[in-house]
């Protein structure tokens, strides 16, 4: 039963460590080649768009012409290139279109890291516990000599 209780601590001070490690670094890594900053939007019909289009003056914000801009520009993982709209008016906006009636939401890089951050308090607390459990077998060993 010993052996058995020791394995399970080595098992999580290793989890622990790799979770503690790997998880941040894919992350990372996941924000840097697969994200994308966008503004979310409700897209407008075509036969709009054009009319938009029409009555747009230069000055005016870009996205408005294509639908309802969602709020501010975020980052987005793993983003549909078919939603994409970068406006000829304005090269410098991506826009993502969505629709929030189909509860469209797609996945924010803030929460990706929200995820890993709770990945990252379970492996703080395998290794607490593995780092607990060697202390107490020390603490054993040192009372019964």
């Amino acid at each position: 039963m010993i052996a058995f209780r020791d394995r399970i601590a080595k098992a999580a001070l290793v989890l622990g460590v790799l979770g503690l490690t790997v998880a941040p670094a894919g992350a990372a890594l996941l924000d840097a080649t697969a994200a994308r900053t966008v503004i979310l939007l409700n897209a407008d019909a075509p036969e709009v768009v054009d009319a938009n289009r029409a009555l747009w003056t230069p000055g005016e914000g870009a996205a408005k012409i294509y639908g309802t801009p969602a709020g501010e520009p975020m980052r987005v993982l793993f983003a549909d290139t078919a939603r994409i709209i970068v406006p000829k008016e304005d090269p410098s906006l991506t826009l993502y279109t969505i629709d929030k009636t189909k509860g469209e939401n797609p996945l924010q890089v803030k929460t990706m890291w929200f995820a890993v951050k709770m990945g990252m308090i379970g492996s703080a607390a395998l290794v607490l516990a593995g780092l607990l459990h060697i202390a107490w077998k020390r603490w054993r060993r040192a009372v019964a000599e």
